[in-house]
């Protein structure tokens, strides 16, 4: 009998990105802050949970940011204080662009599907 020998191809990080990016992330076109001429693809990752995020963060090569509320998103021990806001990890353009293109292989057909959707409507 032999033993299925893991993918080195992907890390135990951009696994875990993989799943949460097809379970937690909104995938959207936003336009540029100067002229909103130009649109780009923006990939955002939201949780109440931070430790959640830090292999999406590595993958990324970003920081993870707090992003607040006015109302109660989180419980007050996972988003001090009070719970006004969550964690959030982003990237847009043509970083978000080879983030995806670099994870496809463990993405869902659907997910791939709105991707290709949210790239149309950004050209």
């Amino acid at each position: 009998m032999t033993r299925r020998k893991r993918n080195p191809r992907f890390t135990a990080d951009e696994l875990q990105t993989a799943s949460l990016l097809v379970a937690e992330s909104p995938i959207t076109c936003i336009p540029s802050r100067k002229d909103r001429v130009y649109k780009y693809p923006r990939v955002r990752i939201s949780m109440c949970d931070k430790e959640a995020l830090e292999p999406a963060q590595r993958v990324f090569g970003t920081t993870i940011a707090p992003h607040t509320r006015k109302v109660r998103a989180c419980p007050p021990h996972l988003f001090p204080p009070e719970g006004k806001g969550i964690w959030e990890i982003t990237r847009t353009g043509k970083t978000a662009k080879q983030i995806v293109e670099h994870l496809k292989p463990l993405l869902t057909k659907e997910f791939l599907r709105k991707w290709e959707k949210v790239l149309e409507e950004c050209r």
